[in-house]
C-alpha cells in the first residue's frame, strides 16, 4: 500500500478532526511494517496508517 502526497493531506485533516490520545507501545519499534491493531492510531505523538488487512503499519506522519 503505497499513500500519496494528497492522501496524506486527508489523513493529517481527518486525524485533525478526530483526535486520538497518543499511546506508548512499550518495547515495540514504530516502523513500517509493525503489526498494531488499528486502522490508525497515534503512538508517541505520530500519527500510524495501518493496512487493515495485514495490520501492518504502511505509513508514519510526523
Amino acid at each position: 500500500m503505497v499513500i500519496q502526497p494528497e492522501q496524506e493531506t486527508v489523513i493529517r485533516e481527518y486525524v485533525k478532526k478526530q483526535p486520538l490520545a497518543s499511546v506508548k507501545l512499550p518495547g515495540v519499534e514504530l516502523k513500517i511494517g509493525t503489526n498494531v491493531k488499528y486502522r490508525y492510531t497515534v503512538i508517541d505523538n505520530r500519527t500510524v496508517v495501518v493496512d487493515p488487512d495485514t495490520r501492518s503499519v504502511v505509513k508514519v506522519i510526523e
